[in-house]
C-alpha cells in the first residue's frame, strides 16, 4: 500500500522549520513515494535552498505559481500531482512520529473502506521535546460526526485521506481559516467513513501566535460565515446555529490572555 504526503509552503515560512519537516518524513518507518510540495507564491532564497538540499534525499515534486493563493488554493493545486490514492497531510512546520505513516497505514490495510483518518497530536511552542499540550479528539465515526457541530474533530496535520473522497467531496474551499475543517464535514456528508487513533502522530507548533491569529473581530467574522455555511447545507440546525454563534464569537473578542485560557481548558 502507497501513499504520498502533501505539503505547502510560502515566504514566510521559516526555512529550518521546513527542514525539520522534512526530516521527520525522512526519519519515518515507512516511506511515501511522493512528496508534492507546493509553493504558493514565491519563496525566500532560504527556503529555496532547504528544498534543493532536499532534494536528493526525499522523491519530493515540488510545484507551484508565482502569486500566493492561500492554503486551500495551493492544496487543492497539490492535490492534482498526487499519484496514489492515499494522501498524509502536514504542515511545513510540523514533525512527523517515526511510526506516523505505519500506524496510519495499518489501520487503511484493517479497514479498506476508510476514507479519513486522524490522531492525538502532540503541541510545543520552540522546543520540539518540551510538550505542552496533546489535543485529543473524539475516535469512531458516529462520535466524530457529533463532535463535529461543535468543534473540529480532525487534526489536519496528522490527517491521511482518500484522493477521491476529498475530490468527490468538493476538494478544500476557500473558507479562511476553517478550509479543513470544512472539507471534513462535506466528506463526513458524501457518507464518506472516518476515524481517528488513539496515537499520537504528530509534533504541531503552537508558539507562533496561534491564539493571536484565532482572535479579534476579523477572526469572527469568519468563524459566523463557516457556520452560515453549515447550517445552508443541513449540517447544523438553525437552533444550533445560534447557539454556536452565541457561545463562539463572544470568545474570539476576549483579550488574548483570557483566549489563551480557554483554549488551555478545552485541551483538558
Amino acid at each position: 500500500m502507497t501513499f504520498s504526503v502533501l505539503q505547502s509552503v510560502y515566504r514566510r515560512d521559516n526555512p529550518v522549520f521546513l527542514s525539520q519537516s522534512l526530516q521527520s518524513i525522512a526519519d519515518n518507518t515507512l516511506q511515501p513515494v511522493q512528496i508534492v510540495l507546493v509553493k504558493d507564491g514565491t519563496l525566500t532564497s532560504a527556503l529555496e535552498t532547504v528544498i534543493s538540499e532536499w532534494q536528493s534525499k526525499l522523491p519530493l515534486k515540488v510545484v507551484g505559481y508565482e502569486q500566493n493563493q492561500g492554503l486551500a488554493h495551493a492544496l487543492n493545486y497539490g492535490l492534482q500531482f498526487v499519484e496514489t490514492e492515499l494522501v498524509a497531510r502536514m504542515d511545513s512546520d510540523d514533525i512527523c512520529y517515526t511510526d506516523r505513516f505505519e500506524k496510519q497505514l495499518n489501520e487503511f490495510k484493517a479497514q479498506p473502506e476508510l476514507a479519513l483518518l486522524s490522531g492525538y497530536i502532540d503541541e510545543f511552542n520552540d522546543n520540539p521535546d518540551t510538550i505542552v499540550s496533546t489535543r485529543i479528539v473524539p475516535l469512531e465515526h458516529s462520535e466524530i460526526k457529533e463532535y463535529l457541530k461543535k468543534r473540529n474533530a480532525f487534526n489536519h496535520m496528522a490527517v491521511m485521506f482518500k484522493k477521491s473522497a476529498v475530490i468527490e467531496s468538493g476538494n478544500y474551499k476557500k473558507v479562511p481559516y476553517f478550509e479543513d475543517y470544512d472539507l471534513w464535514i462535506r466528506v463526513i456528508q458524501k457518507g464518506f467513513l472516518s476515524k481517528n487513533i488513539p496515537e499520537k502522530l504528530v509534533k504541531a507548533r503552537i508558539g507562533n501566535d496561534m491564539i493571536g491569529r484565532r482572535h479579534g473581530l476579523a477572526y469572527s467574522k469568519h468563524e459566523i460565515f463557516f457556520l452560515k455555511r453549515q447550517f445552508k447545507t443541513g449540517f447544523i440546525s438553525k437552533s444550533e446555529y445560534r447557539k454556536l454563534i452565541l457561545l463562539r464569537v463572544p470568545v474570539r473578542l476576549l483579550p488574548k490572555g483570557l483566549l489563551k485560557l480557554v483554549y488551555k481548558l478545552l485541551r483538558g
